[in-house]
């Protein structure tokens, strides 16, 4: 059985800032942005990390 825990959306919004949208039940809807993908995905790793740890 799946049960969704989250939902990413990542976005490029010009060519120097990149946007994640995470929604979580627990933390509701939140944003994150950052020069590189890398940047991005580090911070929403790190959220993740915390909110089910």
């Amino acid at each position: 059985m799946e049960e969704l825990i989250c939902n990413i959306e990542f976005s490029k919004e010009s060519d120097t800032e990149y946007v994640a949208k995470l929604r979580t039940e627990m933390g509701g809807l939140r944003e994150y942005t950052g020069r590189t993908f890398e940047d991005v995905l580090n911070q929403v790793i790190i959220e993740l990390e915390e909110e089910f740890s």
